[in-house]
């Protein structure tokens, strides 16, 4: 009995071993609260929050591993990272293409759509010729405007550039988060509605997912934790203004 009680130990401190193996997350280098921050090298904001709650629930150690958007891609897919917050099935489809990436159920709400100065709310979609948006943004309901030469994109690495361009009229509009608009606003000292969200233009409703190439079984923890934790789930996002 002694062999069976001995392998049975073994696999026990494998397991125990295995759970506090670092974890590296990818995540994005630029600023954008209230979903994530990276003040000196903490990584901080709502995705944080959550997912160190996930973490401690299931006795994970993750390490946070915060990069320029273009490089995040290209070490994840790579295989340097175990996991990937943010990103959607729809972000780089074609670099993705033959990667067997694994997608969690949704984790943060957002919207991301046009905002303009209140003097032009409600004036339509005809008046903007030129439309500020971040690197790495892909304004999906007016791509058909851009290629056809009607918007002309105008891209800045920093959302605060952006948004001095629409306040000075170097862009007659912008296309972000309305929440991450509001942050930065308030980061420059002008009041949170100088620039505002013109819902009756299109824009898109969706969700920010987790995601793994590398580790599925993780990714399906964390599925289960987002559905039986409902609660603690809603209190972080309430916190972080989501």
């Amino acid at each position: 009995m002694k062999t069976p009680l001995a392998l049975l130990l073994c696999l026990c401190l494998c397991l125990d071993v295995l759970a506090q193996e670092p974890i590296r997350v990818g995540v994005e280098l630029q600023p954008y609260q209230p979903y994530s921050d990276v003040h000196g090298s903490e990584y901080r904001g709502y995705a944080r929050e959550l997912l160190d709650a996930f973490a401690a629930e299931r006795g994970y150690r993750f390490v946070y591993a915060p990069l320029p958007v273009r490089r995040l891609l290209g070490d994840f897919l790579g295989g340097r990272l175990d996991l990937k917050f943010p990103d959607h099935p729809q972000w780089n489809a074609d670099r993705k293409a033959g990667h067997a990436i694994r997608y969690s159920q949704p984790a943060a709400p957002y919207v991301d759509g046009i905002l303009v100065k209140p003097a032009h709310l409600g004036q339509g979609q005809a008046r903007i010729r030129l439309l500020g948006t971040q690197n790495g943004f892909t304004p999906w309901p007016y791509l058909e405007e851009i290629r056809a030469g009607r918007i002309k994109l105008i891209q800045a690495n920093q959302i605060d550039s952006l948004l001095r361009m629409a306040m000075s009229d170097r862009v007659d509009a912008v296309y972000l988060n309305p929440r991450v608009v509001a942050h930065h606003l308030r980061q420059l000292g002008l009041a949170p509605d100088a620039l505002v969200f013109d819902a009756q233009l299109a824009h898109v409703e969706d969700h920010y997912y987790l995601s793994s190439i590398k580790r599925p079984q993780l990714i399906a923890e964390f599925d289960r934790f987002l559905l039986e934790r409902g609660e603690l789930v809603g209190e972080i996002r309430r916190r972080h203004g989501l």
